[in-house]
C-alpha cells in the first residue's frame, strides 16, 4: 500500500543526518540536545519554549505537525527537531520551522543536509509549489542561514506572535517555490560539500 505522505511523517536518509518521526522515548535526548540560549528566546511563548518535557513532546505529536527527531548520523546522537506544518494538499504548500540544533551541531554540514533532505522531500514525495520559512525578526543567525540555501524573503508579519519573555516578534517570511527548487537544491549540494571539506 502507497504511503500517504501528506498524513505520515517521513523518515529521512542523509549521510550526516537521519529525520525521523518524534517518538515520546527521545524526550531525554532532546532535552540534552536543548542547549543553547538563542533557541529558547527566539521560540513562541508556549510549552515548546522550554526545554522538552514528556508534557511538550505529546502535545506536539497531538498537533497537525510532522514532528521529526534529528539524529547525527555518526553517533546515533539526538542534536536536534524540525516540523512540516500548515500543511495544504488542496494549495501544494508546506511550512518547515520549529527547527533548533544542540550548540555542537550549528552551522554545520547536518543543517544543511536536513534542509536538503526536506526540501527533497516536500518537492518530490509531497509535490508541493512552495515550502515557507518563517523567522523571528531578532534571529539574524537564522534569516541568514535561510537567505543561505537560496530562499527568497517575501516580507514580514507585524507583532505576529509572542517570544516566551512576552515581548512582540515579528515573523520574517521566506519561500521556496518548485520552479527555483532545482537551482536552490543544487546550491545546497555545494553548500553541503563546502561545509563537509
Amino acid at each position: 500500500m502507497a504511503i500517504d505522505h501528506w498524513a505520515t511523517a517521513p523518515t529521512l536518509h542523509g549521510e550526516r543526518v537521519l529525520l525521523r518521526p518524534t517518538v515520546l522515548a527521545d524526550v531525554d535526548g532532546l532535552a540534552r540536545a536543548y542547549d543553547l540560549e538563542a533557541t529558547r528566546y527566539f521560540l513562541y511563548g508556549n510549552n515548546h519554549s522550554g526545554p522538552p518535557t514528556d508534557e511538550s513532546v505529546a502535545d506536539a505529536l497531538a498537533s497537525d505537525r510532522q514532528v521529526l527527531t534529528q539524529v547525527e548520523a555518526a553517533t546515533g546522537e539526538i542534536v536536534g527537531t524540525t516540523s512540516i506544518y500548515d500543511m495544504s494538499d488542496v494549495h501544494r504548500r508546506v511550512t518547515v520551522g520549529y527547527t533548533w540544533l544542540s550548540q555542537r551541531t550549528r552551522g554545520s554540514a547536518i543543517n544543511s543536509e536536513a534542509k536538503l533532505l526536506l526540501l527533497d522531500h516536500c518537492f518530490d514525495a509531497l509535490g508541493v509549489a512552495r515550502v515557507q520559512f518563517n523567522v523571528d525578526d531578532l534571529n539574524e543567525r537564522s534569516q541568514r542561514a535561510v537567505l543561505g540555501i537560496g530562499a527568497t524573503k517575501e516580507g514580514e508579519l507585524r507583532r505576529h506572535a509572542r517570544r516566551r519573555d512576552g515581548s512582540w516578534r515579528t515573523t520574517m517570511v521566506y519561500s521556496v517555490i518548485d520552479q527555483e527548487w532545482p537551482q536552490v537544491r543544487a546550491r545546497l549540494v555545494e553548500r553541503i560539500a563546502q561545509r563537509s571539506g
